[in-house]
């Protein structure tokens, strides 16, 4: 009712995001097409009572305007947030279309809302709020000719078989277009959020009709029974059907794998099922069968992530390194949002507390050791003592603190470097290291091939400090500092 969610309990929360309805917890186009749509419902209906009204009156188009202005001061009354009134302009567009005798749906009509959100706010187009309710509402565009159709029976003689016509049509409408949003909108959650909710439509569903039917009907007459001391009753049917929505959504998050986290996709992959997208709904022709190929190499890219093999805070407090078993490892003291960040971009659904992200770390109070799945061995220095070993063992070095100049690595990223680069990633290749930072963007350092050489790594304030490579040594595992995590 009122856009705030900080008194929602995390559990609850938890629970909605398990059965893939937690949509309806932000105040976004669900609500607002539904605060509308019964605004422009009960004034045309109030007005096809009369039959000097529906005979003389532009009913459609004067219930359209009542519901312009009922989802403005629904976007007012509920705080505004961006999400709110990115909906609230596609749907003034939509009902705008109304009065100019237009199609209410079309993907013209999209286009103009998206130009104006982006006049707006620019920097929406990255956000995943624009990208999931574009492509969505993109999608089922795409899908109204198919649902227009007019099918070749006749019409039913009683009012049972309408009943159950109607009812059969409104659940079929429901999980086809419930479906079409969740593939639409699959890909942004993707990139954004690193899971799926394979059960979205089951959960979808069963909740949506309390949703829309007792929810928000009940939302729309409890502020106007509120001046009048009258919405008691209506609260209380309103929280009911809401403990419903919540134990269906209890539930479809019971089912196993009701959450599924997956790497993050990568920006080429993301671009090419976008694309996709795009050729799928802008086209009406067969065209829009081409959205085929880029969507299959997009999935194609999907189904092969390339990972990166160390994680590294800001700070040099702590990183995440692939380990042998091929998961990430932890060492020093990251903090936990960081590294679940880190562990949903890989894919890997533990927590930040669990033990087993520390299980493959060497570690003793200078520092740690992690082999890598090339058998290269990555180190973690804490203090000054450490170099001396590390600088002689080790291929890949990060720290806080400052390197000396005489450690003579492959690489070595050392706290001025981190002040330079910021949060860094490094994805280790047969021939090269990829080093990806928040601010230097991508680069590319060769590894040793057996001849010693000078490469300019971790430059600081204007001095270029070269590392010398050296070829790797093989180490014994007892060479290699043990001790219990830090």
């Amino acid at each position: 009712m009122t856009g705030k969610r900080g008194l929602i309990p995390e559990p609850s929360n938890d629970i909605l995001r398990g059965a893939g309805i937690y949509h309806i917890v932000s105040i976004s186009g669900l609500h607002m097409v539904l605060a509308a749509g019964t605004f422009f419902w009960l004034v045309r209906a109030l007005l096809s009572l009369s039959s000097m009204a529906a005979l003389l009156w532009p009913v459609k188009k004067i219930a359209a305007v009542v519901a312009m202005i009922g989802a403005t001061i629904y976007c007012i009354f509920s705080g505004s947030d961006v999400a709110t009134e990115r909906s609230l302009i596609m749907t003034l567009v939509m009902f705008g279309a109304v009065l100019v005798d237009r199609p209410a749906l079309s993907i013209r009509n999209l286009s103009i809302a998206a130009l104006i959100v982006l006049a707006r706010d620019p920097e929406a187009l990255l956000g995943p709020s624009f990208q999931m309710s574009l492509g969505a509402v993109a999608a089922m565009m795409a899908l109204v000719p198919l649902m227009e159709r007019k099918q070749a029976d006749g019409t039913p003689a009683t009012v049972l078989e309408r009943s159950l016509r109607w009812i059969g049509r409104a659940m079929l409408g429901l999980v086809t277009t419930t479906l079409v949003a969740s593939i639409a909108t699959a890909p942004f959650a993707t990139y954004h959020f690193q899971s799926l909710n394979p059960y979205g439509l089951i959960g979808n569903a069963l909740a949506l009709p309390l949703v829309s039917v007792v929810v928000m009907q009940s939302a729309v007459l409890g502020v106007l029974a509120y001046p009048l001391g009258l919405d008691r009753p209506v609260w209380q049917v309103m929280g009911a059907a809401v403990e419903q929505v919540l134990a269906v959504s209890a539930w479809v998050g019971s089912f196993s794998g009701s959450t599924v986290v997956v790497p993050a996709l990568s920006i080429g992959a993301l671009a090419l099922l976008s694309l996709g997208l795009l050729i799928l709904t802008i086209p009406a022709s067969s065209l829009r069968w081409m959205a085929l190929v880029p969507a299959a190499i997009g999935l194609a890219f999907t189904a092969a992530p390339d990972r990166y093999d160390i994680f590294i805070d800001r700070e040099g407090a702590g990183a995440a390194i692939r380990g042998t078993r091929g998961q990430l490892a932890l060492v020093g003291r990251p903090s936990d949002f960081v590294t679940e960040q880190w562990l949903r971009a890989d894919g890997d659904a533990r927590t930040a507390d669990d033990a087993s992200l520390r299980r493959e770390a060497r570690c003793d109070s200078a520092g740690c050791v992690v082999t890598a799945t090339d058998g290269r061995r990555i180190a973690f220095v804490q203090d000054y003592a450490a170099f001396e070993e590390d600088c002689r063992r080790a291929n890949v070095i990060f720290t806080r603190l400052q390197a000396p100049p005489a450690c003579r690595q492959p690489f070595v990223l050392d706290g001025e470097a981190l002040k330079e680069r910021g949060a860094t990633a490094l994805r280790l290749g047969p021939d090269a290291i990829e080093v990806t930072s928040v601010r230097k963007g991508r680069e590319m350092r060769a590894w040793p091939d057996g001849r010693s050489g000078e490469a300019e790594v971790a430059p600081a304030q204007g001095r270029q400090r070269p590392v010398r490579l050296v070829p790797e040594q093989d180490l014994s595992e007892d060479e290699i500092s043990t001790g219990e995590p830090d």
